[in-house]
């Protein structure tokens, strides 16, 4: 797999009238977007979920990953194997022993984010975002 692009963090607009052309050129170019798809893409699979979300919490090898996930540990293996590639999780090696975990905080950040939604979705809550009026 080709190796990731670092995206540009994108400001957003402050009180003025956007344009087309300004939301536009706001918007990751084409090769961007396709990392995002396939970052997506790999969260699709609710094993893959709980793979990270059991990684949020702690450092875990395989097998443990295995026993909460309720999958093989194979399984777990080709799933690790995949969001490795995409940069979601890492590893690290303690003699014989391999630990895997998130990759950085904004994977974390982002389940949260999900979780923080559906409480709303499901709850009814308002959004902690309202436009002033």
């Amino acid at each position: 797999m080709e190796e990731l692009l670092v995206l540009k963090h994108r400001v957003p607009f402050e009180n003025e009238e956007t344009t087309l052309e300004q939301v536009r050129a706001a918007m990751p170019g084409n090769e961007e977007m396709g990392i995002i798809a396939r970052i997506f893409q790999a969260l699709s699979d609710p094993t893959r979920c709980k793979i990270i979300l059991a990684l949020t919490r702690h450092e875990l090898r395989v097998t443990d990953l295995a026993m909460v996930v309720g999958s093989s540990t194979s399984s777990v293996s080709h799933h690790l194997k995949g969001l490795r590639d995409i940069r979601l999780v890492k590893f690290r090696r303690e003699g014989n022993t391999i630990f895997y975990s998130i990759d950085d905080n904004h994977v974390g950040n982002l389940f949260n984010e999900v979780i923080y939604h559906l409480d709303h979705v499901q709850n009814n809550l308002p959004d902690h975002h309202l436009p002033e009026e």
